[in-house]
């Protein structure tokens, strides 16, 4: 299949550059991640790009050089940093964006666009825990993702489709369970709050308060609520509740005993509430559960 490139540069301003596009199919559209573009690009001065308005998402990595990359999340304010080799960027394109390499050091960049079916809850997941502007301890990992996704659409066959769907996952994977640098404040409050989620794996069936927790850690009660959401993605409650209803679905499958008794194992008093969470969070009665495995 002939190679496609979205733009085409001067031999004055790169010396190097690969970028494909990709059209997918409405069955990949619909059900897979899938890359819009990626490409490679190592300049020999400046060249500006600005976009807005794109139902998709950058992940660009400077590999050399430097330059400045300019950034307005939707509903919110444009913000500029200056970039650096190994400086990585998550930008969502319905924002505006543009960047510039550097006239005394010109640039080399990798880049994809992409988008899919959970691109948003991904994005949105990232965005509680890092900043749009971040450094990587799995830098190398990366570059090669990219430079894999580039390779399977200069050379298609039946499974490019499913191998970059796969290589998207695995960036997104990535950059979403990157350790910070923390300082030393940071670093304390992270190992209390894994203190507290080490607690509750272990008294998940007790009646625990958030008076209590707060009491018991010599913290604030609210800022241990938010700050705990932040390390961990959900609340304290749902937290336990999770805790109960998997300890539950053990008890379903492995054991004889009745719902009620089960509910009185995983911590719960009240057989109705009980069903009730567990309908919730697992769009069945724990009975229906039961059956089904």
């Amino acid at each position: 299949m002939e190679k496609s490139f979205f733009e085409k540069y001067k031999t004055s301003e790169a010396t190097n550059t690969r970028r494909v596009i990709n059209t997918p199919s409405a069955f990949t559209r619909e059900n897979f991640f899938y890359i819009q573009e990626a490409g490679y690009l190592k300049s020999l001065k400046p060249h500006l790009s600005r976009r807005s308005g794109l139902r998709s998402y950058l992940f660009l990595i400077v590999l050399s050089g430097s330059g400045d990359i300019s950034y307005c999340p939707p509903s919110s304010d444009m913000t500029q940093v200056s970039a650096a080799p190994g400086d990585c960027f998550f930008l969502d394109c319905m924002g505006e964006y543009t960047h510039i390499s550097s006239e005394q050091d010109p640039w080399e960049l990798l880049w994809i666009h992409f988008y899919g079916p959970q691109a948003d809850a991904y994005y949105r997941y990232f965005c509680e825990q890092h900043s749009w502007h971040f450094h990587s301890s799995h830098l190398s990992m990366l570059t090669d993702a990219i430079s894999s996704v580039i390779r399977y659409h200069e050379e298609k066959t039946d499974d490019t489709d499913l191998l970059t769907a796969r290589q998207i996952v695995n960036i997104l994977t990535l950059i979403c369970t990157e350790s910070e640098t923390h300082g030393e404040a940071d670093s304390a409050l992270s190992e209390k709050l894994k203190n507290v989620a080490r607690y509750l794996d272990e008294h998940y069936t007790e009646t625990i308060s958030l008076d209590f927790l707060a009491e018991h850690f010599f913290i604030s009660k609210y800022y241990l609520a938010r700050e705990f959401k932040k390390e961990f993605g959900t609340t304290i409650i749902q937290y336990i509740l999770a805790k109960k209803i998997t300890n539950a679905k053990e008890l379903l499958r492995y054991s004889n005993a009745s719902i009620e008794d089960i509910a009185q194992l995983c911590g719960i008093d009240d057989a109705s509430y009980f069903n009730k969470v567990f309908k919730k969070m697992e769009g069945c009665t724990a009975s229906e559960y039961r059956k089904r495995w």
